[in-house]
């Protein structure tokens, strides 16, 4: 078929991923090591997880076409995917968005092959660090292909990248007008909102998002810029900066949002701040679960520090949580948690064995138990 690639393309695309993954490996090393700062290395790995997204869907987009000269038909996708596997397990991200569309699909099989290819180079030109030269090669893309979504989304974001904002943002409009559901994009206008401090923007943008139905890959993204957590601190940020009681429903704010940001004042170190917000919720809600359970774990970190009658307001919150929603998975792991540290290994036991089966595992719960090895510390109860 005429709009797959050949071997020879195939190969060369991906050496250019694997190039791509170990220089994302190495970005690790270089943080570890002192020779990044905190914004350089997230600004170069979201440069980096952007292209090597690119790189991965155009490798899927067909299987290899032989041409006079191969003897073989290269490397299958399936190689793709144990290399995306691969750099999960190696610890960093390699986020794959969803598969670009556009209102000119119907395209002849030349013209696809021929967009896809100056998509292939253009993200092989950034990753090489010439940037100039991958706006160049998407706009030949988009002279060839006006409404390629795929194209416009990513020439905006190098601009964007870049410091060319206004251009980016006719970019992302543009793509934004021939596919509204092309999730990428709305990512890309989140973060350029969140970086004016326009949060409702943000919000839109975000909603936008969700309702495109994204690949979970594609919401490796968000998590990584943390735009909901964003979103819902600068929604709560006025509120909990007023002294007195904080009235959610009199400031039109979600308990769902005010929740996400007191988890992420917990995580901040800020209990005072977290537990008002819970409590606000609480008033609105006296049964919502998410806020019982986080209200309860807070308190424990604080018990911790030395207050350890906290323990059993903590363990009254958990229980409360409990009852609301049994199948809360948060409440198990603070439960287990707790029971642990009370020396009540046979009831840790029970509540880690209630969250294995309730099968749902939140990442943020796997990533605490696996950072303290709680399965390893009960695995003999």
């Amino acid at each position: 078929m005429a709009d797959r690639l050949t071997a020879a393309e195939r190969s060369r695309i991906e050496e250019e991923l694997e190039h791509l993954l170990v220089s994302l490996d190495d970005l690790d090393a270089e943080r570890d090591a002192g020779d990044l700062d905190d914004a350089d290395y997230a600004t170069l790995r979201d440069d980096h997880t952007a292209r090597a997204a690119q790189l991965s869907r155009t490798l899927e987009k067909g299987a290899v076409r032989r041409t006079d000269g191969d003897k073989t038909t290269g490397r299958t996708v399936a190689w793709v995917v144990g290399v995306v596997a691969l750099a999960v397990v190696a610890g960093f991200a390699m986020i794959q968005f969803s598969g670009a569309r556009g209102t000119s699909d119907v395209a002849s099989g030349e013209i696809r092959l021929s967009t896809t290819s100056l998509i292939a180079e253009a993200s092989a030109a950034f990753t090489s660090g010439d940037p100039d030269r991958a706006i160049e090669l998407y706009t030949e893309a988009l002279e060839i292909q006006p409404t390629n979504v795929e194209a416009l989304t990513y020439r905006g974001w190098m601009r964007y990248q870049m410091g060319d904002r206004e251009a980016a943002a006719v970019d992302f409009d543009a793509a934004v007008e021939f596919d509204p559901g092309f999730s990428d994009v709305r990512v890309f206008r989140a973060v350029a909102a969140l970086d004016r401090e326009d949060t409702a923007a943000a919000a839109e943008e975000l909603a936008a998002f969700d309702a495109s139905d994204p690949s979970p890959v594609a919401q490796q993204l968000v998590a990584q810029r943390q735009l909901r957590e964003r979103i819902a601190l600068a929604a709560v940020l006025p509120l909990v900066e007023a002294e007195g009681a904080i009235d959610l429903e009199a400031a039109g704010v979600d308990v769902n949002q005010a929740q996400l940001a007191a988890e992420t004042f917990v995580q901040l170190a800020d209990p005072g701040t977290a537990l008002r917000l819970f409590d606000a919720i609480l008033a609105v809600d006296p049964e919502f679960a998410p806020a019982l359970a986080w209200r309860g774990w807070t308190l424990a970190l604080t018990a911790q520090s030395g207050a350890e009658e906290l323990f059993v307001d903590a363990e009254r919150w958990l229980d409360e949580s409990v009852a609301a929603d049994p199948e809360f998975p948060d409440a198990r792991v603070f439960r287990a948690f707790i029971f642990r540290r009370l020396d009540r290994l046979d009831e840790a036991a029970a509540e880690l064995a209630i969250y294995e089966s309730l099968g749902v595992r939140p990442a943020d719960m796997e990533a605490l138990i696996a950072e303290f090895g709680l399965r390893e510390l009960l695995g003999d109860q």
